[in-house]
């Protein structure tokens, strides 16, 4: 919301005096006695404004132009929507006849500027008469609390003016906390549950019953913050001042009840539920001359606090004492309600205070325990701070409430909170550009009432290199720490954590160290062997010495590779980096096995043992060509009649090459043995014979070394033209 700031200004009066052509000493002495204002509050009534004027023509008539300049919003009712004309201002001259009404319209020119053009008086025999400007409201929230802010206004004359004002400035409202507050602990909503009385109307039955409840202690920020109705601060205000509950996260089926009437301190007996340092008690009370705290709970009000009317009225003076006892109900939607009190009675020459028990229904349920909250304010609240014509009056602003142990005396009774944290530091080390590290760190409440804590961080050096989880809570936590080196050097960085719990429970600074190492040199990737098999077919099993095989595996790129079989290099026909195609050295002759070593730029991986064989045929993959040196498909079949040439692998054995058409043996073959320039490359060229029928026959290409069995390929299918 909009903060505005007005600069005190000068207060000018350009007066006519009727009757007399004679100028005299006409001198203004200004007076104000500041009253203590809640700086909460959005219209609040400032000291009257006393002009005491003396040295005029004496009997005179006079009419002046009078200005008022404020350093903050104006907020008294207007009286229209077509004018800037206020209400319930009273502006009296008094010559000694008693104060009489000034008539002229009171009209705001600027958000904190009121005019009176054309006001009317007389002056005394002797020349004098006494202005008074009463109930002027003003918004006090707008300077914020800030550390020596006063509501003021300056005053002077024009330099042509028969009036003289000596002294220029002075203050009217002194803003101050209007309400301090302890709250004793959350409402707790376990899955116990809490039992609800047989009388739902009882303080008494509620007492006895053992259902859950909390105490929230409202305090005066000085002596005459709670106001009646009829206190001098209310004139012409809507209501007493008013004490907002709210409560929030509470879960279907919940119920709460508070005590229609708040017998205060200063009360025969003091409400209280017994937990904020005073026996249980609904309250006695007895009306008399001084007042004593009252407070009253408004029913049919609205969200804000606003309308409705107390549902107690307080007796005469001296018309016996009275006792409490009757509990309402307060309304809940999607779990979260509000209980509203209006000051009835109290003593303004003494700062009191006064007990709010809440009891808590609920049936017993599964699951965890459920957090709620609760807040109390000033009432009614509002974000409107200028003046209008119907929002309330008083009303305030919703701030944070301090707590009221310190004007009570009780900040170290055991029923309020005291903050504990276990770690007193905590110390990382990880190395530049690494992942995160983790700590924690476990806040607790050792003592009694609701602990509620924030974090802050403070970065002694470096920034940014900490994450919290979570930032604040409510009661026992353990809050997770993150520190990651990111992009920051090595070297040595600090920070303070701050656990706030108020000022109360006190606060905690745990420092951080974070120590950055040098970072590790990046792990060298290690060569690792998958499989070796057949290049032409792909298919597991051995492979032959002189043929080509295909490595699969992973970290095979680099700028030099090498593969070792049994030491032995073999001929790199390609090289990826999940594949190698190579030629497995002749070298190795008949040995049935050998060690495969893939080594990347002078980095070797483990052996990985392949299978040998002196036969292990494959064709390749459009490895068979036409006569025509076309590559045999269904769209360029074989003829009948012509020579094939078949490209295969694996026949690189000692022994006899030979292959199978349509399953048949062909022992003659047109050539069978090393592709001329291709290494690991064998060629089987046979002759189509043209009693061959059907589309297509499958060819096999074989091996059969001496004394040994005959190893086929897988066979292939040849297209062939039709008959």
């Amino acid at each position: 919301m909009s903060r505005l700031r007005y600069s005190v200004v000068t207060l000018s009066f350009s007066i006519a005096c009727l009757g007399t052509t004679a100028r005299a000493a006409f001198v203004c002495e200004p007076f104000a006695n500041p009253p203590v204002v809640h700086g909460e509050g959005i219209s609040e009534r400032v000291g009257d404004i006393v002009l005491t004027c003396t040295g005029g023509v004496p009997s005179a008539t006079v009419t002046a132009n009078l200005f008022f300049f404020l350093n903050v919003n104006l907020t008294n009712r207007l009286v229209s929507n077509t004018t800037n004309a206020l209400s319930g201002l009273i502006f009296t001259a008094d010559n000694g006849s008693g104060p009489q009404p000034i008539l002229a319209t009171p009209t705001q020119i600027g958000p904190g500027s009121l005019v009176y053009n054309g006001a009317t008086f007389t002056l005394s025999s002797t020349g004098a008469v006494t202005l008074q400007l009463a109930n002027l409201r003003a918004d006090a929230n707008q300077l914020m609390f800030a550390s020596g802010s006063l509501i003021q206004v300056t005053l002077g004359s024009n330099p042509n003016s028969v009036l003289a004002v000596p002294s220029n400035q002075f203050v009217v409202g002194t803003p101050q906390h209007g309400l301090y507050a302890a709250i004793s602990s959350q409402i707790v909503c376990n899955s116990r549950g809490s039992r609800l009385p047989g009388d739902i109307g009882s303080f008494a039955s509620f007492l006895g019953s053992g259902a859950a409840f909390n105490s929230t202690r409202l305090t005066e920020g000085f002596a005459s913050s709670f106001g009646t109705r009829t206190a001098w601060q209310s004139l012409n205000a809507d209501t007493g001042t008013r004490i907002i509950v709210n409560y929030s996260g509470f879960p279907p089926g919940a119920r709460l009840f508070v005590p229609n009437v708040i017998a205060g301190s200063d009360a025969v007996k003091p409400t209280s539920a017994g937990n904020l340092g005073l026996s249980a008690s609904g309250g006695q009370y007895a009306p008399g001359g001084n007042g004593s705290l009252l407070l009253s709970l408004v029913q049919f009000n609205d969200t804000n606090g606003a309308r409705g009317t107390p549902v107690y009225t307080p007796g005469a003076p001296g018309s016996g004492t009275v006792s409490f006892d009757a509990m309402s109900e307060v309304a809940l939607n999607n779990g979260s309600g509000s209980a509203v009190y209006e000051v009835v009675d109290e003593n303004p020459s003494v700062q009191e205070s006064a007990q709010v028990p809440t009891f808590l229904s609920l049936a017993p349920f599964s699951g965890a325990a459920i957090e709620t909250s609760e807040t109390v304010s000033l009432a009614p609240l509002s974000t409107v701070e200028t003046a209008t014509l119907k929002d309330p009056i008083p009303r305030f602003e919703q701030v944070a409430v301090p707590p009221d142990c310190s004007i009570v005396g009780d900040c170290n009774a055991p029923y309020f909170p005291h903050l504990y944290v276990v770690e007193t530091s905590l110390n990382y080390t990880a190395p530049a550009g690494s992942s995160y590290v983790v700590n924690y760190i476990q806040v607790q409440n050792q003592s009694g009432g609701l602990l509620e804590w924030s974090t802050s961080l403070k970065y002694l050096s470096g920034s940014g290199w900490l994450t919290i989880s979570p930032t604040n809570g409510v009661g026992n936590a353990t809050i997770r720490l993150d520190a990651s080196p990111g992009a920051l050097a090595p070297g040595t960085y600090s920070a303070i954590l701050t656990i706030d719990a108020g000022p109360i429970a006190g606060s905690r600074d745990v420092p951080i160290t974070f120590v950055i190492t040098e970072a590790s040199p990046p792990p060298v990737p290690v060569p690792r062997i998958q499989s070796v098999v057949n290049a032409a077919t792909s298919a597991a099993g051995p492979v032959a010495p002189g043929s080509i095989a295909t490595l699969y595996g992973t970290n095979f790129g680099g700028k030099n590779v090498m593969v070792t079989f049994d030491g032995i290099a073999g001929q790199i026909l390609y090289a990826g980096s999940t594949q190698i195609n190579l030629v497995v050295p002749s070298a190795l002759g008949t040995k049935t096995s050998t060690q495969v070593i893939v080594s990347v730029d002078g980095n070797a991986g483990s052996a990985f043992t392949a299978n040998l064989a002196p036969f292990a045929p494959g064709i390749f993959a459009n490895g068979i060509l036409n006569q025509d040196n076309t590559v045999n498909s269904a769209k360029q079949p074989a003829a009948l009649g012509t020579i094939i040439q078949i490209f295969a692998t694996g026949l690189s054995g000692n022994g006899t090459i030979t292959a199978t058409l349509g399953g048949v043996t062909v022992p003659d073959l047109y050539y069978g043995g090393p592709a001329p320039g291709l290494d690991g490359v064998q060629q089987v060229d046979l002759f189509l014979p043209t009693s061959l029928t059907g589309t297509s026959v499958p060819v096999a290409v074989c091996g059969t070394p001496p004394g040994g069995q005959t190893v086929c390929s897988p066979e292939v299918a040849v297209p062939l033209t039709g008959q």
